[in-house]
């Protein structure tokens, strides 16, 4: 109470007790935001680790399964190409520069800087090997599988 003094003390020092009252209410918002920031942080961290991996996890999987496809459909075309002279040695040679494109991909390092470029050319290869083989694909990713459809 203002104004009344226990023994010894002096009218400062009640003073400074109220203040560090008043500084303990006024600065505990302060300290619970502080806080609450802090567990929010941390359990955003985790959640973001988890939510990366399962993304990482699926769109590396298409990668994947796009990458395979292009390999066993430019696989089957150069055991049907083989044989071929003439016009067959150019798609031969299309064919074989799909396969040095696919076979340097890499496959084991997710940060390898230019990923999407080679994954560009892939694909820019791949479109110029239909066109020569007259052929239309359609590479579908689906929850059952992925593949090529003609």
């Amino acid at each position: 109470m203002k104004g009344m003094r226990g023994p010894g003390e002096s009218r400062d020092t009640a003073m400074a007790v109220e203040q560090d009252i008043f500084d303990a209410v006024v600065m505990a918002d302060e300290r619970f935001h502080g806080e609450g920031y802090q567990e929010g942080y941390e359990e955003g961290s985790s959640l973001g680790i988890v939510e990366g991996k399962q993304y990482g996890m699926v769109h590396g999987a298409k990668i994947g399964s796009e990458i395979g496809c292009y390999r066993g459909f430019a696989l089957a075309w150069k055991c049907l190409l083989h044989s071929g002279t003439g016009e067959k040695d150019r798609k031969m040679k299309v064919v074989e520069a799909l396969i040095a494109l696919l076979q340097d991909f890499p496959y084991d390092d997710p940060t390898y800087e230019k990923l999407h470029e080679d994954l560009d050319r892939i694909r820019g290869k791949f479109r110029q090997l239909c066109s020569l083989l007259n052929v239309q694909p359609d590479f579908k990713v689906t929850p059952g599988g992925s593949g090529l459809a003609f």
